[in-house]
């Protein structure tokens, strides 16, 4: 059975008024469980009486955050040495928390500087630590995602699991961003999108199997779909992933709390009546595979 859904949105990109129409397409079409994305969550401390316009009108439509992104954007990498950065991702824990959300999704940080793969791994650790430990005694869950970068492969995932293992901290599975990073017979470097190539100096190493290298500590997934060469986000059912089988695998979790839409709605111009369709189909689907 699929997990409770939640659903991003561009958040930051839209003046109040438009967002209150947004929060009203979100609730007349039942979809009540919404995600904060990383640009929103910078919000929150960059515009005084944010955080109080999204409790109100949360409250108003009867719809929830469940789920939010922290800040990744240049500046807030998580392997940065500015210790500002760790702060202000400290003070926004207490945001989300206020708003009720369960999971904080965060990334390692990217290896844009050029910097030694232990070097950035030890700054993320250390922030980790503080933010694991502020997680755990607001009762919300750090998770760590897997995107497309040297630093936040598989193996670099579960070395922070194993040195953090708790109940404040898991993985966020990106169904999108597996697709981009598994291999398949003939699949090459070349054949990626031009910005995933260079991050990996034009030898991206793929994986065989990201998922179930993952799985025993999900504990909630980003749901979007690609061409498996591009990070387009786009709705599942949209892109080459293989939903029924993906989901099936997913059952199998045994920390999975939720799943989050994360389609890029604005860019593609995505209704929420569409929205409702695909995910309604998406459980349908699930329940024939299992």
């Amino acid at each position: 059975m699929l997990k409770t859904v939640s659903h991003f949105h561009s958040w930051d990109a839209m003046p109040e008024p438009v967002l209150e129409k947004t929060f009203a397409g979100f609730a007349a079409n039942d979809l009540r469980y919404l995600s904060l994305n990383g640009e929103g969550s910078a919000r929150l401390l960059g515009e005084d009486g944010y955080a109080e316009f999204l409790r109100n009108a949360c409250r108003k439509y009867g719809v929830g955050f469940l789920n939010c992104h922290a800040p990744h954007m240049p500046g807030w990498e998580l392997n940065l040495p500015d210790p500002m950065v760790l702060k202000r991702h400290l003070r926004l824990l207490d945001f989300y928390a206020e708003l009720g959300c369960e999971t904080v999704t965060v990334h390692a940080g990217t290896n844009d500087s050029g910097e030694p793969l232990g070097a950035l791994r030890e700054r993320t650790c250390r922030s980790l630590e503080a933010l694991i430990r502020r997680a755990g005694e607001l009762r919300i869950v750090i998770v760590l995602e897997n995107t497309i970068f040297p630093t936040d492969t598989p193996k670099e995932l579960l070395g922070y699991m194993a040195r953090f293992r708790c109940d404040a901290f898991g993985l966020c599975f990106d169904a999108g961003h597996a697709n981009l990073m598994d291999g398949f017979p003939g699949k090459r470097s070349a054949d990626m999108v031009e910005w995933i190539f260079r991050r990996w100096n034009g030898n991206i190493r793929f994986e065989a199997d990201t998922l179930g290298q993952l799985l025993p500590d999900v504990v909630t997934c980003h749901l979007h779909d690609n061409d498996g060469f591009d990070d387009q986000h786009k709705l599942p059912g949209e892109g080459s992933i293989d939903w029924p089988r993906l989901l099936a695998r997913l059952e199998g979790a045994p920390r999975l709390r939720s799943f989050q839409n994360e389609c890029d709605h604005l860019r593609y111009g995505i209704p929420g009546s569409r929205i409702a369709e695909c995910f309604q189909k998406l459980t349908e689907k699930i329940a024939v595979a299992i």
